[in-house]
């Protein structure tokens, strides 16, 4: 049986993360096969059903992979309850991802997960953000000159999820290898 993978995402860069995310769901995918995907907001599950889900197998397949995003609020004996299952979680072949836009979450859950496990994802710096957007442009078959892409980052938020959401509407508009102005 292999190894319960748990990982800890945290820091303001979104784009980033679900890139990461999704590197592991599909390597968890080769590893294992066929899983049970599950994405859950930690205000909308209660922590005692997740850790009873983690607990329990599924009949149709072999792992869980499960997202728990906004983790920073579990606290108190919430915490307790994923930190001791995370500590003892060796046994099954479950995937949780813990993400957070904040830094840090609880104390106990951070320790329970292994520190190569563990990464803050920070926003780009401003020196890399003009680059980011020509790259993307030219990687999906357009330029764009500098002067607009200026422009589409003073209008769009400081994350890569946002950057590639919005420069790809521009696709849509026109024909490969045009030049955005």
């Amino acid at each position: 049986m292999a190894e319960s993978e748990v990982y800890l995402f945290t820091g303001p860069e979104i784009g980033d993360k679900n890139e990461a995310v999704q590197t592991i769901r599909e390597s968890a995918q080769k590893k294992i096969g066929q899983l049970d995907f599950f994405s859950y907001h930690a205000s909308e599950i209660k922590i005692p059903e997740l850790v009873v889900q983690l607990q329990n197998k599924s009949l149709f397949t072999p792992a869980s992979f499960i997202i728990l995003r906004d983790a920073e609020l579990v606290k108190g004996k919430d915490a307790e309850l994923l930190a001791s299952w995370i500590k003892t979680a060796a046994s099954v072949s479950d995937t949780l991802i813990l993400i957070s836009d904040e830094n840090s979450i609880d104390k106990k859950i951070e320790g329970a997960v292994p520190s190569s496990h563990k990464k803050i994802f920070w926003e780009m710096f401003e020196n890399r953000k003009l680059p980011w957007v020509q790259s993307f442009f030219r990687k999906n078959g357009f330029s764009v000159t500098e002067e607009a892409a200026e422009q589409i980052l003073d209008m769009i938020e400081n994350n890569t999820e946002s950057l590639k959401s919005e420069c790809s509407r521009f696709f849509y508009c026109f024909e490969k290898g045009h030049t955005v102005t």
